[in-house]
Parts: structure tokens; sequence; C-alpha cells
């Protein structure tokens, strides 16, 4: 949720409404260290040469003692060597996302095969009035809720509008009684929307409503007729 992903998890959640899923998707940038090696010195010493001497003759002449040359050693002058490895704080990029696929939906109704006109069908869908994600991305807890909007056309002209996705007889929440008989074509628009929450905090799923499609096809008789004196 926060703007600066140093400070903590950078979250979002958004739809895609192409594939039907919701994303969530989280980044952060955490502080981290690299080693990046230095160079070792050269050193500069560079030894001398040493004195040449001289051979004996092997003629016989009269013992002279030979001069002995001293030498003295002189160590050679070395530099301070430098870290082997300095420290460099860098910014490592974590990232992880989470999709889930919104279920999709059937239209059913009853009475299946005797829908006669003037008498009431029941109609629903078999997909759930609500869509809940509890989940945890890179150390958050994130939970997102999608409601659906239900829209019914039951081809003769007339639709109907409703957050609930109704059910078979006794719920009469969605009902529809035709008057004339024949073939209809249902079709049923269920679009998905949302918010979700995370540290504390609240905020709407972008990217636009999830739209699903379903059709069916239902077969009216005529109904019975009364008959007046």
């Amino acid at each position: 949720m926060s703007a600066n992903c140093a400070l903590g998890p950078c979250v979002q959640v958004y739809t895609d409404p192409t594939t039907h899923q919701l994303i969530i998707k989280a980044n952060q940038n955490r502080p981290g260290s690299t080693l990046v090696p230095h160079p070792r010195p050269v050193p500069n010493y560079k030894p001398k040469p040493r004195p040449v001497v001289k051979p004996i003759p092997r003629t016989w002449i009269p013992y002279k003692p030979v001069p002995i040359v001293h030498r003295t050693y002189k160590p050679p002058v070395r530099k301070k060597r430098s870290p082997v490895a300095k420290v460099i704080t860098t910014a490592l990029s974590l990232s992880d996302q989470i999709t889930r696929l919104l279920p999709g939906s059937n239209i059913l109704y009853q009475p299946k095969s005797d829908a006669v006109t003037g008498v009431p069908v029941y109609f629903w869908s078999d997909t759930n009035s609500l869509f809940q994600v509890a989940t945890t991305i890179l150390g958050v807890g994130v939970n997102v809720i999608m409601n659906p909007t239900f829209v019914w056309d039951f081809g003769d002209g007339t639709t109907f509008t409703t957050t609930s996705a109704g059910g078979p007889y006794p719920d009469a929440t969605v009902t529809h009684t035709y008057k004339t008989a024949g073939t209809y074509t249902i079709k049923l628009t269920i679009s998905w929307v949302g918010s979700w929450a995370a540290q504390g905090a609240v905020a709407p799923v972008l990217g636009g409503a999830i739209v699903q499609n379903a059709t069916a096809t239902i077969q009216v008789s005529p109904g019975p007729t009364d008959f007046t004196r």
C-alpha cells in the first residue's frame, strides 16, 4: 500500500477482463550489500644487483688477504595494502504475483421441461453471490471481496437486474411469467466489481469490471384455458 517500496511492500489489486482473472501483485525494494573486489597493489620493490667478485688467479702469489665485502640488507619498502573489498549498499527488488480465476456460471430454471404460459418460471445462476480471496504476499495479508451484479434478459423483451443469484422454488428472487408460447433465448450478464484491504487500508479493485455471459434456451407451452359460459 505504501508509495515508497523501500518502507514496505507496494500492493496492487486489479482485474484482467480479457482473461477473467483477479491479479494481486506486490513489489518491494529492500537495502542490501554487495562486495566489490578491490585490485591488490603491485609492490614497487626492485632487487639491487649483486657485486661482481673477480676470480683469483691460480698462479702462486704471496698471500694477501682478500677484502671481505659486507652487504647490508635493506628490506623492500612496501605500501600498505588497501582493503580486499569494499561494501556498496544497493537496492534489492522483490516482487510476487498471485492470480485467481473467477468462477463461471450457468443458467438454471424451474420447471425444466414443463414451462407454460401464465405460470412463473424460477431462474437462478450456479455462481456464488460473493467471491473472496484471503492470501499473503511478501508478508502482507490481503483480503479481496468481489460482488456480482446479475442482469437477466428473458428473451421476450423483459430484463431484470439484481445482486442475488436467485434460486429454485420457493426462492422467488428471480422469476418471470411468459404470456406467449414459444422458444426463448435467456441471456445472463454478470459484472464483478469489488474492493480489497491490506495493512489497515481499503481500496477499490482497479482494471474495470469482469463481465461474464451465459445463455440458455427455454421452451414455453400454452397454458390451460378457462372456458366461461
